[in-house]
């Protein structure tokens, strides 16, 4: 379609390049800052091998193999059967626990645990055990 002058209107024009719309690209979502997470394994999964982990870990169930949370916390629930080898910063245990338990920090046995095994102290590390 033409104007009375010979112009094309704007629905039969091209668009120049200064015509088309000027689209910005959107900004990037805001990032929280990382919380401290936990992983918890409930009474109904049984797992068996070598579980590791790079945050605070708490098992509710059945577990044989290896356990290695070496810069957190493993907490052994009330209701947990474990027969495993536990290597970790800081271990409290609540249920009950057959196999070697290495913290390179602290070990807390609460009033309902029971532990079959040794707690070797590691070297040069700082390694209590407290009843609680």
């Amino acid at each position: 379609m033409w104007t009375r002058r010979g112009q094309p209107t704007a629905v039969d024009r091209t668009p120049e390049p200064n015509d088309m719309p000027v689209t910005r690209p959107e900004p990037e979502p805001r990032r929280e800052p990382k919380t401290m997470a936990t992983l918890q394994l409930g009474t109904s999964v049984v797992i068996k091998g070598h579980l590791a982990a790079s945050e605070n870990l708490t098992i509710h169930g059945p577990f044989e193999g290896t356990i290695e949370v070496r810069a957190h916390t493993v907490t052994i629930g009330r209701h947990a059967g474990i027969e495993a080898l536990i290597v970790a910063k800081g271990v409290v245990i609540e249920g009950k626990v057959r196999g070697n338990v290495t913290a390179t920090d602290k070990v807390e046995i609460r009033g309902t645990a029971q532990v079959h095994g040794d707690m070797p102290v590691s070297r040069g590390r700082r390694n209590t055990s407290s009843l609680v």
